[in-house]
């Protein structure tokens, strides 16, 4: 009876004991909610943080920039690390809870890390593709057969910078009719700009309505499978995307690609207002600038150490290697507006704006 008893604790133990191995140890997931830009370049930046971190699952989102922010201030969903297209964006909407039209403050620094420039993009399918150069491009997206895409301007920051662009591009090529043909009369209701002493006001209406040769979408990667099925002809994407998706593409001008900090007064001339009424309490009028990328922590992320973690790795001289050879350069020391808001352990990554 003694040996019987016993060997049903044995028994019992053993099955225990195959319970408790056959059930891995539940990972820790750490959300980042990112610029559909940074989607490729990150997607191989967390294949090297799990390596290093068995421990950890990362899931990344992808989304336009404004939308990114949204999801937090707005729709309540949880991230523990969220990085835009563009860093002026992170203060704006984050910062002043009073705009945001909430008790909190949902952020207190970014960190800007990485930059970028326009190029227009296309395949050796997209029409006139044996024509296209820096000098013409415009005149072909003007033709009445070509279909040419960028992404929703209240949505993603490439956006209202492709309309800074296409407006920058009269001045540079001496004709002051790019942006009216391209654009204002392609829209109904139009999207149109009002010159004023030497400077430019794009006002982008409450309903975007595009007619049949411009194809609006919610972020610049939703653009790419277009391209490539011949949907569209052209699409204004960022260089780096250009590259990792192994698109052909003009590479246009630094006095209107927004990729030079050398002609910021020039890219300054142009303003984006828009007139959806939500985005008036918050002020997100874009005045043009250099692209600069950024990231910041939000105070109610749930794992902010592993955060840290992941950020820091960025930094690193393993993580900036991952980003440069995605063509999407990390620049470093990264900036801050605020460097004692920010951890401690990527401070000495980071130095204060002047």
């Amino acid at each position: 009876m003694a040996l019987s008893a016993f060997a049903l604790i044995i028994v019992a133990s053993t099955a225990l004991f195959f319970f408790y191995v056959a059930i891995p140890n539940e990972k820790t997931t750490l959300k980042i909610l990112c610029a559909a830009s940074l989607l490729f370049p990150l997607g191989k930046v967390e294949e090297a943080f799990e390596k290093a971190h068995l421990e950890v699952n990362v899931e990344i989102e992808g989304h336009g920039s404004i939308q990114v922010i949204r999801q937090v201030t707005e729709l309540g969903e949880k991230a523990d690390l969220l990085m835009v297209a563009d860093y002026s964006l992170i203060p704006l909407m984050m910062y002043n809870s009073s705009k945001t039209g909430s008790n909190q403050s949902f952020a207190d620094w970014y960190v800007r890390f990485a930059s970028n420039k326009i190029v227009l993009a296309y395949t050796n399918s997209s029409r006139y593709a044996d024509r296209i150069n820096v000098t013409n491009w415009f005149s072909v997206l003007m033709r009445p057969d070509v279909v040419f895409g960028f992404p929703n301007p209240m949505i993603d920051a490439l956006g209202y910078r492709a309309l800074m662009t296409m407006q920058l591009a009269e001045a540079y090529y001496s004709n002051d009719s790019i942006f009216y043909n391209l654009i204002t009369r392609n829209f109904d209701p139009p999207i149109s700009s009002i010159p004023s002493n030497g400077n430019y006001t794009i006002f982008v209406p409450e309903v975007q309505q595009p007619k049949a040769n411009v194809i609006l979408r919610a972020s610049s990667i939703q653009l790419i499978p277009l391209l490539e099925t011949g949907s569209i002809d052209y699409c204004f994407l960022y260089m780096s995307n250009a590259k990792q998706y192994g698109l052909q593409y003009v590479d246009l001008p630094d006095e209107i690609n927004l990729g030079n900090p050398q002609f910021e007064e020039l890219y300054e001339s142009v303003t984006v207002h828009f007139e959806l009424q939500r985005f008036a309490t918050i002020g997100l009028d874009r005045l043009g600038k250099t692209i600069y990328y950024g990231f910041t922590i939000p105070n109610n992320a749930v794992q902010k150490d592993l955060a840290v973690e992941f950020a820091k790795f960025l930094l690193s001289d393993e993580g900036r290697g991952i980003f440069e050879s995605a063509w999407h350069p990390v620049f470093l020391p990264s900036y801050t507006d605020n460097k004692q808001g920010v951890p401690s352990d990527l401070q000495s990554l980071i130095v204060q704006e002047p």
